[in-house]
């Protein structure tokens, strides 16, 4: 027989004698809220954080006090929402004022969360005094808000790739686990502000979330996930006996999170939870089948949030299967250069040479001259043509140096199937999660095609970002798409990536994230030549790009019979394998 475990909460002592922004009342608060200056969010955020910090210090009933934060919540959320514009999709490395600006979310989630953890506890304890509302619909009621705003917090730390520090997971468990030992956390909850649900699949949404790999994906598709999982969360099974099909287990009295069930802590205990999410990825699937099928390939919800295919998939499989570090790392230390995003790759692959001299050769001249897709002056100008992004610029604009930058990153270990860097604070604003990278040795002379996959910031304001190898090479090319009114695209930078037999990787091309679909043709241009190909199964697609296995419509040895630059696969497979 297990012991059941003692639920920790830590709540306030109510040693405040006064109350000074509004009588203790919900007509009161509501006034007050009503004369917020609610275009001035950081002052609405600072007076929100004084109000409840106070009201969590004040003694008040059990029933005033949810009846006092129910007027403030509201108000609460959009000071939230509006506050984290500061600091979300802001630059990694976020400057002091974002950085303050979420300080101050972070701490206004807790204040929250707390003061309705405050109603539950002072509801168990005074349940025989409660009049106007029933105890156990108060204590579901407060206890579901709590545990959903120590959810947000954690999903506002997990998009700013910040380690959840062990409290809010602790908070998270003991906050289920109150419910659950007082019967409540399968009871239905009407939620206008949340959407409502039960106190077991709110619980879930969080811990699930957790559990999908989050410094894998981009803020934005972080919060759809978030989202989807309020609605998915009804299909998991959470119990005390191992069913056999559990993928992870979590120790409802521990301070972390969703663990595999293959990996258990070193002493099973009468709080350890068995999750089971088949279910929920069989679902998954439905929706992966669906959304590719969409034009879009997106699965929709309310309030304009979408999530893409390919995340649903990366969610499929986070849930789905248990994964494991193939390759051991290496402990380093050298410095590497790394160019971040399609364009900068495109241009150092090809070795500084802009996109018109990759199409048309190296004797296009910064006027235009030799570009076919640029009219003679002489010509009516009258008459549409086709055009090319140029890389050229004006005095007035940024140089070839300024628009592709490379930037030094100092390598933390290494692994045959990547690297951890560890970032310079001269950090790009653009970088996310699912960028193409190009990576050089110093004094190497080529540059090695990556994925940013995860992104870390450390406490001790270091940022970690981890790249997974997905070629040795490439090539640069223009691509032009047969649009079926046989007209064509202008062409996009793509990069082919050539195939290794040594890994049984197949040649694949690197494109733009839209604009290019399974079975387009496309025609591949360089130098001047040019060749067709089909591309066929989308292999991967980020918010960054798209990797297409294709087919070569002309034979290959055609294609290498006309490139007179030399076969693409020389010596690529040793090549990969000293990486």
């Amino acid at each position: 027989m297990y012991n059941e475990a003692p639920i920790k909460l830590k709540i306030p002592r109510q040693d405040m004698d006064t109350f000074s922004l509004f009588s203790l009342t919900p007509g009161a608060a509501s006034t007050w809220v009503e004369n917020l200056p609610v275009t001035n969010t950081r002052l609405v955020v600072q007076l929100l954080q004084q109000a409840v910090g106070d009201l969590n210090r004040v003694e008040l009933t059990a029933e005033v006090r949810f009846s006092i934060l129910e007027v403030l919540r509201p108000i609460l959320h959009v000071a939230l929402s509006n506050l984290a514009r500061g600091f979300l999709n802001q630059p990694l490395i976020m400057a002091p004022e974002a950085r303050h600006l979420a300080t101050m979310a972070e701490s206004l989630y807790g204040l929250a969360s707390t003061a309705y953890t405050i109603v539950a506890v002072h509801a168990i304890q005074q349940r025989d005094a409660l009049s106007s509302m029933n105890p156990a619909r108060l204590v579901c009621e407060s206890t579901y808000r709590a545990l959903t705003l120590t959810g947000l917090k954690i999903l506002h730390i997990l998009q700013l790739y910040q380690p959840v520090a062990a409290k809010n997971w602790h908070t998270l468990h003991q906050l289920y686990t109150l419910a659950e030992r007082q019967q409540l956390a399968k009871l239905p909850v009407i939620d206008k502000l949340s959407g409502g649900g039960s106190i077991t699949a709110s619980y879930l949404q969080t811990l699930l979330l957790g559990c999908c790999k989050p410094n894998q994906l981009r803020q934005t598709d972080l919060a759809a996930i978030y989202r989807g999982l309020h609605s998915w969360a009804k299909l998991v099974s959470m119990g005390t006996q191992q069913s056999g099909n559990d993928l992870f287990l979590v120790d409802l009295n521990g301070e972390q999170p969703a663990i595999y069930s293959s990996a258990p802590p070193l002493s099973m205990n009468a709080d350890c939870r068995f999750i089971n999410t088949v279910a929920l990825v069989e679902h998954l699937g439905k929706l992966s089948a669906q959304g590719k099928r969409d034009s879009k390939r997106v699965i929709g919800f309310d309030d304009n949030i979408n999530i893409p295919s390919n995340i649903i998939e990366h969610v499929m499989s986070s849930l789905g299967v248990a994964s494991t570090r193939s390759f051991s790392r290496a402990v380093s230390n050298n410095t590497m250069w790394m160019s971040v995003g399609l364009s900068s790759t495109h241009y150092h692959v090809a070795n500084g040479r802009t996109f018109e001299q990759v199409l048309f050769g190296d004797k296009v001249a910064a006027d235009g001259t030799g570009n076919p897709f640029i009219k003679d002056s002489s010509e009516d100008n009258k008459t549409p043509q086709h055009g090319v992004e140029s890389d050229e610029t004006s005095p007035v604009e940024l140089s070839l140096r300024e628009r592709y930058p490379i930037f030094p990153v100092r390598m933390v270990n290494a692994s045959p199937g990547g690297y951890c860097l560890e970032w310079s604070k001269d950090l790009p604003r653009e970088i996310k999660t699912g960028n193409i990278a190009s990576i050089r040795e110093p004094g190497g002379d080529a540059w090695v095609i990556a994925v940013i996959r995860w992104i870390s910031q450390l406490d001790n304001a270091k940022t970690l970002v981890g790249v997974e190898l997905l070629s040795p090479r490439a090539e640069p090319y223009g691509a032009t798409v047969h649009k079926t009114t046989g007209s064509g695209t202008d062409p996009m930078r793509a990069l082919l990536l050539p195939e290794i037999q040594l890994v049984g990787q197949t040649h694949t091309l690197v494109t733009p994230r839209t604009g290019f679909k399974e079975q387009q043709k496309v025609t591949l241009t360089r130098n001047g030549e040019e060749f067709l190909i089909q591309l066929q199964r989308q292999i991967t697609v980020t918010g960054d790009f798209s990797q297409f296995n294709f087919r070569f419509i002309k034979q290959l040895e055609e294609v290498f019979a006309e490139d007179k630059s030399g076969p693409l696969n020389s010596t690529y497979d040793s090549v990969w394998s000293n990486i």
